[in-house]
């Protein structure tokens, strides 16, 4: 079994993937983290010196690699989903679960987070909202076509079983 988490960028699926991998005693993957290890710098690095055409495609290459794996969860980075058949090649080969949060939720967990994210870093504040708003909105009609929808503000223990029980 495969499970890849998808979603926008703040929305836990990192968190929330290291908990499923740990409940099914399964290995867990971070596509961001990968392409990272492989580039050899961070992801906003990447952005700046290489482009986001050349990260989405070693983003692809890191999902096609990770796809041949079994008993293995993938967290994968908000985009990921978006690009060429990335959400086709997901629903084809594992089952998927979309971690939904608002635009609002999201924003605040931004200004909470030490982690910085190359596409809204150099948004000014006052403009964040609308830009995840928008941005949210064309990624949506990917992220919907994951077979689960989990509210993504508090997960609990439980929730998380229904789901691995439902997906299975």
């Amino acid at each position: 079994m495969k499970i890849v988490l998808v979603g926008y960028m703040y929305c836990g699926k990192t968190t929330v993937g290291k908990r499923i991998a740990n409940m099914l005693n399964f290995e867990f993957k971070d596509t961001d983290t990968l392409v990272e290890n492989i580039c050899g710098e961070n992801i906003s690095s990447i952005f700046e010196t290489k482009g986001e055409e050349f990260f989405r495609q070693k983003e692809r290459e890191v999902l096609i690699q990770l796809l041949q794996e079994d008993n293995i969860v993938i967290a994968t980075g908000g985009g990921l989903p978006c690009y060429e058949d990335n959400m086709k090649l997901i629903k084809n080969n594992c089952k998927s679960i979309y971690l939904k949060l608002t635009p609002q939720q999201i924003l605040s967990r931004a200004l909470l987070s030490k982690k910085k994210r190359p596409l809204i870093e150099n948004i000014p504040i006052e403009k964040r909202l609308e830009f995840i708003k928008n941005s949210l909105q064309e990624r949506e009609k990917f992220y919907q076509q994951a077979d689960v929808f989990i509210g993504a503000l508090s997960i609990s223990r439980f929730e998380l079983e229904m789901t691995l029980e439902y997906l299975k």
